[in-house]
């Protein structure tokens, strides 16, 4: 069973540059941040993968929001533990 991780996760298609990737092996999903948000002039050390969340905003690492005892905003989506 795909672990599906926070309800307030975000993969809608608006983010820019970004490629929506998932780990098929587990179902889990992250943002591929692209070049124009990583690379050149006032963008070293940007992270490049990362999660977008509906409340808190960019997520600079992709398993926070996947476990439950990882953030303390974490809610499970309805149905799901």
């Amino acid at each position: 069973m795909a672990h599906i991780g926070c309800k307030y996760l975000d993969y809608e298609d608006h983010f820019p540059g970004c490629e929506l990737i998932t780990i098929e092996s587990h179902g889990w999903k992250y943002w591929q941040r692209g070049k124009v948000w990583t690379e050149g002039p006032g963008n070293e050390g940007n992270p490049k993968n990362v999660q977008f969340c509906k409340n808190r905003g960019r997520i600079n690492e992709i398993f926070a929001c996947i476990n439950s005892d990882e953030m303390g905003c974490y809610e499970a989506q309805e149905g799901k533990s």
